[in-house]
């Protein structure tokens, strides 16, 4: 019986800047999305009926009806179950590693992997590009989950341009495990846009100067969320190259030139905020 395993990993925002707001109500983005080794891992088979296994320390947090597992399902049944054969009887196990609500992207790399998973299990044969078309009907993340790099994402998430590569970096994370609503973070941004740049001058931008591009959901978030300010402080004091919101958050992660420093920090912010989420991930 054919079985589609994978990890789904999470993705950090390196910067994210809100630039207008479309016509069709999405709003406008510039960020440059990398992956991380923060995975959680999507096992998708046939069975004689449908169903749902969510386990890991985040699965609490997911909601087992109105998810986008169930979503995407709904749709590859409707439109490819007469050529294709695609059927709602499959076993899905999902093991949520990543927080949920936290602006890492969790549920839209599930999404990815599922689509890829259906497309696999009932021989589909759809190119990337159709299914990044595809899933931009589930949410804007999710094509960047297609790709296999680092990459400058523009419009509401469907312009992606590989960036060049660089060495992985360390990184600590840290999620208070509160989860924040995206469309909240957007509404209380107002209309306060920062200036364009154009995708291609901001692939020609060392990495460096781009991780000095502001997150600007982080003062919608932060009026939400006082805490992750707190985070982002401590993880600066506690020696961070760089510190910043991933997404509309609430996670935070500080990048580390140095691994003495990143070791020592962990133990500080095991300290200050003992029942947060805390890990040390790459970023590539």
């Amino acid at each position: 019986m054919k079985t589609y395993k994978s990890l789904c990993p999470a993705k950090i925002n390196l910067f994210l800047k809100v630039v207008g707001k479309r016509a069709d109500g999405f709003h406008e983005l510039e960020s440059l999305f990398a992956f991380t080794d923060l995975s959680d891992e999507l096992s998708v088979e046939l069975s004689d009926n449908f169903s749902l296994e969510i386990s890991g320390e985040f699965a609490r947090f997911v909601d087992q009806k109105n998810n986008l597992f169930v979503k995407i399902l709904d749709f590859f049944t409707r439109e490819f179950a007469n050529e294709f054969n695609v059927s709602r009887k499959l076993k899905i196990k999902i093991v949520k590693n990543i927080p949920v609500g936290s602006g890492l992207g969790g549920g839209s790399s599930n999404a990815a992997y599922f689509i890829k998973a259906l497309n696999e299990i009932f021989a589909l044969n759809l190119d990337k590009e159709s299914l990044q078309e595809i899933s931009l009907k589930f949410g804007s993340d999710i094509a960047f989950f297609f790709e296999d790099h680092a990459s400058i994402v523009t419009g509401r998430g469907e312009v992606i341009e590989n960036f060049s590569e660089f060495l992985p970096m360390r990184a600590l994370l840290i999620h208070p495990k509160i989860s924040l609503s995206t469309k909240v973070i957007f509404q209380k941004l107002a209309g306060n846009f920062s200036q364009k740049i154009t995708a291609s001058k901001l692939k020609e931008m060392w990495i460096e100067d781009l991780f000095n591009l502001p997150n600007d959901l982080e003062g919608p978030a932060i009026s939400t969320l006082p805490i992750i300010e707190e985070i982002i402080d401590q993880l600066k004091r506690s020696g961070a190259d760089f510190a910043k919101m991933s997404g509309s958050g609430s996670a935070c992660f500080g990048i580390f030139f140095d691994e003495e420093k990143l070791a020592q920090a962990e133990k500080e912010c095991a300290k200050k905020f003992p029942n947060f989420f805390r890990k040390k991930i790459a970023i590539k």
